[in-house]
Formats: structure tokens, C-alpha cells, sequence
């Protein structure tokens, strides 16, 4: 279904833990044939009932369908059932339940056709944000095609103080602080960076350590460009690569004159 990005489940009689492990094996020999997966439903329609011994096994399979960023949708529950899995706290608030198959799959659909457009206009905003960059569509679409997409959640911490500096990033929604080590042990925020900003590139530049750790403020959707795709643009690119430099340039002399009223500020 839809190129596999929905993948359904037809299970049947009782379940207990021999039968739900044998699911939760078929679940991920699923997953692993179909890795653009965003959602699996379960149809419960000619299942009996369900012992607690399996709650162990449907515990695993809502693990790995975290872990790849996939829903559960589950349908045609009957009431002992969802009794056994909300009990064993199987079904939580990211665990759909809905009752008939045809809406399901609906929703699943329209969730499908909003994230696509949700992505189309993103790659739009990245294109035109590099174009600007670089001048031109050509050299935005090869950078595009060097970079990682990432996101992260609030909270999450992107790189941290001291490690190599194997990446930089392009963000290119949300926000991120950039957090240094405090007196007293700690960490202080000394600035927010904010949608079409960049971190990291001093140390793609220099191959120093990074000297701050970079934490989401709010959920962020960042492009990595890591130092062999960089190395690799000044070998196959090297017009492209002397522009990113160029950029690279400018942005560190943006932050050393930031750095110097701050310094100027405090001295006040």
C-alpha cells in the first residue's frame, strides 16, 4: 500500500506469548523489507482474546515502531482486548485505536498526503535558501544532494562540547541554543539560532573540536554536511566549495562581531 509506507496485519484466534512472538518476529522481518514503513495496522477482527504473557512481545514491536518513527493503528478491537493492552500499557497516546479498517486506512492517507506536502514545500524552502547561498539552482541542489536531513526534538542535545567537529548544520526550522560550560559545573546559553542559520562551520573549517554544545530549543529540522561530503565538494566541486567557504567566512565574521558587543556589553 502506497509504495509500503502503510503495511497491514491481519491477526487471528488467541493470542498469547508463543503467537505473539511469532508476530513480533513477523513484524520485524516486515520492517525490514519495507523500510520507508510510516504505519502498521493491526486488525484484531478474528482475535479471540489476548493473554497477559503476550504483553512482553507487543511491548517489543511498539519499541521497534518507535525506534523507526512508525505508528501503530490498531482496529477492530474488541473490548477484552483493549482491556489486556491498555492495561499493560501497550496502547498510550501515540498508539492509535479506530474502530473499522476503511478509516484507518483513510487517515493513514490523508496523514500521508499532508506530510508530503508538508515536505515538498520544505525542499522548495531549502532550494531557495541555498540558491541565495550560492547564486545559483545548479550548486543548491548539489549541496542538497551532499546533505543529511536530521531532526531532532526539544531538548535534544544536536553536538556537544569537545567532540570532533565531523559535520556542520544548515537549519532550516526551529531553533537551537548554543550552550558553553558555566563556573559551576554547568552550561549557559549564550545565543538561540533560528531557522535559516548555520552551525558548526568553524569546525568543518578548521577541524578543531567543537568548542559549545548545540541543544534543540523546539522541535528542528536540520541538514548535516559532513567533513567528507565538504572534502569531496572541494575535490569534485571546487567552485562550489570556494563559495561555501566564502559563506563560511561571512557567517564567523557575523559571530565574532556578535561576540565583541557581547564582550562589550559585559564590560560595562
Amino acid at each position: 500500500m502506497h509504495g509500503g509506507k502503510i503495511q497491514g496485519l491481519n491477526l487471528q484466534s488467541y493470542l498469547f506469548f508463543g503467537s505473539a512472538n511469532r508476530l513480533y518476529q513477523h513484524v520485524k522481518a516486515v520492517l525490514a523489507r519495507h523500510h520507508e514503513c510510516r504505519y502498521l495496522i493491526f486488525d484484531f477482527k478474528l482475535v479471540t482474546g489476548i493473554d497477559s504473557s503476550a504483553a512482553f512481545s507487543f511491548a517489543q514491536i511498539k519499541r521497534a515502531a518507535q525506534d523507526r518513527g512508525i505508528t501503530l493503528v490498531l482496529v477492530h478491537l474488541p473490548a477484552a482486548a483493549e482491556k489486556a493492552l491498555r492495561s499493560s500499557e501497550f496502547i498510550s497516546p501515540e498508539v492509535l485505536v479506530i474502530p473499522e479498517l476503511d478509516h484507518a486506512l483513510e487517515w493513514c492517507e490523508n496523514e500521508l498526503i499532508t506530510q508530503h506536502k508538508g515536505r515538498a514545500q520544505e525542499d522548495a524552502n531549502l532550494r531557495d535558501w541555498f540558491t541565495q547561498i550560492l547564486g545559483n539552482a545548479d550548486d543548491a541542489n548539489e549541496l542538497i544532494r551532499r546533505c543529511e536531513r536530521i531532526e531532532v526534538e526539544a531538548g535534544q542535545t544536536v553536538v556537544s562540547a569537545g567532540e570532533a567537529a565531523n559535520s556542520m548544520h544548515f537549519i532550516l526550522d526551529g531553533r537551537v541554543g548554543v550552550m558553553v560550560a558555566a563556573d559551576n559545573g554547568g552550561t549557559t546559553r549564550v545565543r538561540s539560532l533560528g531557522r535559516y542559520t548555520t552551525i558548526g562551520e568553524m569546525g568543518l573549517v578548521s577541524q578543531t573540536p567543537r568548542s559549545a554544545t548545540i541543544q534543540a530549543e523546539v522541535a528542528s529540522v536540520l541538514y548535516a554536511l559532513s567533513t567528507q561530503q565538504f572534502e569531496a565538494i572541494k575535490r569534485e566541486h571546487p567552485a562550489l566549495g570556494q563559495k561555501l567557504l566564502t559563506y563560511f567566512v561571512s557567517v564567523m565574521a557575523e559571530r565574532l562581531t556578535f561576540a565583541n558587543r557581547m564582550i562589550a556589553v559585559l564590560r560595562r
